[in-house]
């Protein structure tokens, strides 16, 4: 017994002193496994990179971007230093990042880049095959490359198939998504305009293939489809969920709303504004309320400043908005007077709410930037009373 005990113990060292062992051994393989990077050139010669790659008989990949941008840093540091995405970007690109100079500015004006970053994917000769704008995982970004090495299914195949007459759903949606992740706003816009023209029944919302379509990518508060589905808002929440049907129209007419109360020109002037304002005036989602406390003060902007002003007070009289986005709109509403209003009747309101913010505002970035505000406008309101 005690040996079979004793031939227990040495064989359980044994095992141990083996894991140790292995241990040792894999983690320094582990710990420097994410260690490879896309190979990217640095703002060289566009021939250059183009010999090189007819030399390896590979496609070439460019990337534009800053070195103060920060979605440009993440895709850089994050994303093209992850082995699988260095792997195979470098297996079948040339890469170049470019970032300044005037080679950048000159490929920039030939592939039609006007934001950062921008990922174009172009063979030996130059002619574009794909592209994508902005971040992405690394999952993303392979199958982005891998679209772009597609020849049936990359952006120039998709663009050939639907100037050829190509209107399958499924292809709509795919070839929307793919001019979406490439920042190809205008022409984006121009194939939802065809498939959602005045002759599309509106019904065809209810069927998953057009809803999809129209969730996704419709950006117009005031398009056709946009105000069936507020007419309707009941019964695509049936058919879609609360969810997801109330962010849609809160994507739309909350960032609108917001929109209307800044900039130099008058929201009045603008034909939209009014399809909107009726729109969320008669509309029961939950937030109509606050987009109208946007939307009824930016009416009178640049036309009657104490009526506008009024309305401000209105909004804040019945506490439509609450807490952190009560606070925002007080110091939003006092710098739009500050900054735009030269009627001595409305300025004062400005200083009403700045000063009831400095009362409970505990951040001291608002404090000093309201307080800021405030000097500016009484030194407004003495220059205007000397007139």
């Amino acid at each position: 017994m005690r040996m079979k005990k004793r031939i227990l113990h040495i064989l359980t060292f044994a095992l141990s002193l083996l894991f140790l062992v292995s241990l040792s051994i894999f983690a320094p393989l582990t710990a420097s496994a994410q260690n490879r990077s896309v190979n990217l050139l640095k703002n060289e010669p566009f021939n250059k990179v183009q010999a090189l790659a007819k030399k390896d008989n590979k496609l070439i990949f460019l990337d534009f971007g800053s070195p103060r941008c920060s979605p440009c840093l993440y895709m850089k540091n994050e994303i093209f230093t992850i082995d699988s995405v260095a792997d195979f970007v470098n297996k079948h690109f040339v890469s170049a990042d470019y970032t300044e100079g005037p080679e950048k500015k000159r490929l920039a004006a030939i592939y039609d880049v006007y934001t950062e970053p921008v990922f174009i994917l172009i063979d030996s000769d130059g002619n574009l095959m794909h592209r994508s704008e902005g971040r992405s995982t690394a999952g993303e970004m392979l199958e982005r490359f891998r679209q772009a090495m597609d020849k049936d299914n990359n952006l120039v195949a998709l663009n050939a198939k639907y100037a050829g007459g190509e209107r399958d759903v499924d292809f709509l949606l795919y070839y929307i998504n793919t001019l979406h992740i490439a920042g190809l706003r205008e022409k984006k816009q121009e194939v939802l305009t065809n498939i959602f023209n005045n002759n599309f029944d509106l019904n065809s919302l209810y069927s998953e293939e057009y809803w999809k379509i129209y969730s996704k990518y419709d950006e117009s508060a005031v398009s056709r489809q946009t105000i069936f589905v507020m007419d309707n808002m009941d019964k695509f929440i049936k058919e879609y969920g609360s969810i997801e049907v109330l962010a849609k129209i809160e994507r739309l007419y909350g960032g609108n709303a917001r929109g209307y109360i800044f900039g130099r020109k008058a929201p009045s002037e603008d034909p939209d504004y009014f399809i909107i304002l009726k729109q969320a005036q008669k509309s029961n989602h939950p937030n109509a309320s606050k987009w109208l406390a946007y939307l009824v003060p930016a009416g009178y902007k640049f036309s009657d400043w104490p009526q506008m002003a009024k309305e401000i007070e209105n909004a804040l009289a019945f506490n439509i908005l609450k807490d952190r986005e009560r606070e925002m709109y007080k110091k939003m509403m006092s710098e739009q007077l500050a900054w735009y209003c030269n009627d001595i009747n409305a300025l004062p309101y400005s200083i009403k709410w700045i000063d009831a913010m400095l009362e409970y505002t505990a951040d001291t970035d608002i404090i000093e930037s309201i307080k800021g505000t405030r000097e500016s406008v009484v030194k407004k309101i003495e220059e205007l009373s000397k007139k």
